[in-house]
């Protein structure tokens, strides 16, 4: 007779498991959108990968800003991977605004202007019955359902936001007595200081228009996508924290195909709130740290939210394998 593991137990020894398990009832107990506003720092991640016009960038959609301020490097694509439809779905509605709306009319949409929030009829619910014509059939349906959120200011309403907006005036007569970067995340999102990080400058705004057809979303696990591709085929890689959600093996599995589908010289940033990330010692000929630069980085990131930065470039094949080839490199993810 065989007896089922009870799954309390598993996961009271798995972190990673706990992890996902309070992230779906998060979700659950929140709504659908775990995060309105990146928890990177956009500088930090362009200092990082260094994109070079023309380039093939994946990314996490995550909520989009990062994606969005990938643009303003004139790449040739940027490829944006998450298993969360409502994460694409909020993705989606950014890009498109990027696309049709004015600068202030994005700040509107977001909730990021003043005023902007409201109880119906707000500049914010204006601005998307503005764009709404432009929006897919799925994504229109998402937000339809959901004028609420928008109503109440879409920066506000994942759920690391909307907890600090809650809890705000719980924590910040202690955020010294919690570790630093935790402190910085709550002051800046509890305060309102998060907002300039997750929307895109006036200045930046006419290129990122004219190139929001260049982000392109996908849905599904990122390791899946990544199997999928030929080799040689990207440029850079901004893997955010997704190494805080897999296991040691996993993590390395992810590494491999990252090597397997990056261009000869690529550039790899990956976060986490953890641990420092290690590379497997079958991939480190092939994947070289620039230490100096992550403690930089590190040091001046303007959130603070992960406790580690690992910046990588992955150096050529010594043996096996092939560069890539030009219809490897024109692949479409």
């Amino acid at each position: 007779m065989t007896t089922r593991a009870n799954p309390a137990a598993v996961t009271a020894h798995d972190p990673i498991a706990l992890s996902r398990r309070l992230y779906r009832r998060g979700n659950r107990l929140l709504g659908p959108i775990a995060f309105s506003a990146t928890l990177e720092d956009p500088r930090t991640v362009l200092q990082a990968l260094r994109v070079e016009p023309g380039q093939h960038v994946l990314c996490l959609a995550s909520a989009g800003d990062i994606g969005i301020a990938l643009l303003a490097t004139n790449p040739r694509r940027v490829t944006a991977v998450d298993l969360s439809l409502p994460q694409l779905h909020l993705t989606e509605l950014k890009r498109t605004a990027v696309a049709f709306l004015p600068h202030d009319g994005y700040l509107a949409l977001l909730g990021a202007s003043p005023g902007s929030r409201g109880r119906g009829g707000s500049p914010a619910t204006a601005a998307y019955q503005a764009l709404r014509p432009e929006l897919p059939d799925a994504v229109r349906q998402f937000w339809d359902g959901r004028l609420d959120m928008i109503d109440a200011g879409l920066l506000w309403q994942g759920a690391v936001s909307r907890l600090a907006t809650l809890a705000g005036p719980l924590w910040l007569p202690f955020a010294g007595a919690v570790p630093q970067r935790t402190a910085l995340l709550l002051r800046r999102v509890a305060d309102g200081a998060h907002r300039p990080l997750c929307c895109p400058a006036p200045v930046d705004y006419p290129g990122l228009a004219t190139r929001a057809d260049r982000l392109v979303l996908r849905h599904g696990d990122v390791r899946q996508r990544l199997r999928a591709q030929p080799a040689g085929g990207i440029d850079r890689f901004a893997l955010s924290n997704v190494a805080d959600w897999l296991t040691p093996s996993g993590w390395h599995a992810l590494l491999a195909e990252v090597v397997r589908t990056a261009a000869p010289g690529a550039r790899v940033l990956a976060c986490s709130r953890r641990r420092r990330l290690e590379v497997p010692s079958g991939l480190r000929e092939r994947l070289r740290p620039d230490r100096r630069l992550e403690r930089t980085l590190l040091g001046a990131d303007r959130i603070r939210y992960f406790r580690s930065l690992t910046v990588l470039t992955v150096q050529g094949r010594d043996s096996g394998g092939t560069d890539a080839t030009p219809s490897a490199r024109g692949a479409r993810t």
